[in-house]
């Protein structure tokens, strides 16, 4: 089995899409300045805890989730899909 974490900000960035989420949605619900929303999806920089309970809380998920969505475990891939979420809000994992 492989365990790959996916980056952080990719992750987000995914997330943020599926729920057809703009940055600006983002910031506006995370209150994020736009540069530092951008230094965390481009993997520039790694969000503190505070920063990341407010990108789940916007993105309507929990941060136990979103960590599990990080490490997802694949026996053929080690790379997550983002098609297991349902809509936003959904459980991950």
């Amino acid at each position: 089995m492989c365990m790959e974490q996916l980056p952080i900000g990719q992750a987000i960035k995914a997330l943020r899409l599926a729920q057809n989420m703009t940055q600006e949605e983002l910031i506006e619900k995370a209150d994020l300045s736009r540069s530092q929303l951008y230094y965390i999806e481009s993997g520039k920089r790694t969000p503190r805890l505070p920063t990341m309970q407010s990108i789940c809380a916007a993105l309507s998920v929990s941060l136990l989730d979103f960590m599990h969505y990080l490490y997802q475990y694949s026996s053929t891939s080690c790379t997550p899909s983002i098609s297991s979420m349902e809509a936003p809000g959904a459980t991950i994992g």
